[in-house]
């Protein structure tokens, strides 16, 4: 009897050995494939790309906004190419975005004679008695001839406008019968939307704090007959330029009468020969790096306004050596970002 207590014992204790021995061996065998299998198809330890993140909270987004928070359902997914262009509303106003396939339409017009804004306009203190508005009529004429070609015959509403002086000479200061301004009339594009629609407009609304701290006194050289049709402005922004608007609220330059076309152009000459004399500025004459009087949606609001460019050294001059602390402070208040802060300002959602 304990002759087969004792085989049975040492037939269990060889079974379980052989199954140990079969365990071992499968244990062996998948660490084995695993190990093979990891080196033939690594795992990526690769950090997830931020724009493909950014791509899919947008997409979640654009769902929850249209009331569709289901994640199976992909009826409204759009995969065109320009899917993203379609999430940016507002996308006209980041001037580094281009339509590859948009090839844009560009005219330029010179006056007859070349010569420097200053002169085409009679100088600072023109006034038609002086010629029996030869000048007048020259300019006026001039900028009338743009207007008809762009928006009647060409028939573009969207455009880009700029104005800028060539000069023959490297050095700035001489003079030159060659040297001479010339207007670029750029294309904008259609897909582009208009300006947003505010609350109230920027150029219009007395009551804005905006509107106070950056509206400017007129050039001691100014007449009448110009600061009735114009107001001048600081950029609300801060930026190195200076703004003119009409006092009417008028979107195109072919809206305007002729002389609120001849006051814009002679006020933005007698703005910069004030700051450069005020300033004791070492250059001679008057100089700026361009004006722009953009139409359509190549604007970003509403009312006509001209900016008037002035180079970041010459606008740090201007006001270090001739602004008085009140105009200093007014132009450190809009450096504060008050524009955006400005509620009366606001777009309509």
């Amino acid at each position: 009897m304990e002759d087969n207590i004792i085989q049975s014992l040492n037939s269990i204790q060889t079974i379980n050995s052989v199954v140990s021995n079969m365990s071992s061996s499968a244990s062996t065998s998948t660490l084995s494939t695993t190990s093979t299998t990891s080196r033939t198809f690594p795992v990526s330890n690769y950090p997830k790309s931020k724009y493909s993140q950014q791509k899919y909270n947008n997409n979640y987004a654009h769902r929850k906004e249209n009331g569709n928070n289901n994640h199976k359902d992909r009826s409204q997914t759009n995969y065109s190419p320009n899917y993203s262009l379609s999430q940016q509303p507002h996308y006209h106003h980041k001037k580094r975005y281009r339509d590859p396939s948009f090839v844009p339409r560009e005219f330029q017009f010179s006056p007859k004679v070349p010569c420097k804004l200053i002169d085409f306009v009679g100088g600072v203190n023109y006034t038609q008695s002086q010629d029996n508005g030869v000048i007048f009529n020259r300019v006026v004429e001039y900028f009338r001839n743009i207007t008809t070609t762009i928006e009647q015959e060409e028939k573009l509403l969207d455009f880009s406008f700029f104005l800028r002086e060539i000069s023959t000479h490297n050095n700035s200061t001489s003079d030159s019968k060659e040297d001479g301004f010339y207007v670029k009339v750029t294309q904008s594009d259609p897909k582009r939307f208009p300006p947003d629609k505010r609350h109230n407009c920027l150029s219009c609304d007395k009551e804005s704090e905006t509107y106070i701290f950056s509206s400017l006194a007129y050039p001691s050289s100014t007449r009448e007959e110009v600061s009735i049709c114009h107001n001048s402005w600081f950029d609300a922004k801060a930026r190195s330029m200076f703004i003119i608007t009409p006092k009417r609220h008028v979107e195109r330059l072919s809206d305007c009468n002729d002389q609120e076309i001849f006051s814009m152009f002679l006020l933005a000459v007698q703005i910069i020969e004030q700051e450069t004399r005020l300033s004791n500025a070492p250059w001679n004459g008057i100089r700026f790096a361009g004006m722009t009087l953009n139409h359509g949606n190549a604007r970003n609001i509403e009312h006509l306004h001209l900016k008037i460019k002035i180079n970041n050294r010459d606008f740090d001059h201007f006001k270090n050596f001739g602004w008085d602390d009140e105009k200093k402070e007014r132009f450190k208040i809009l450096q504060s970002g008050i524009y955006k802060r400005d509620e009366r300002l606001h777009r309509i959602p």
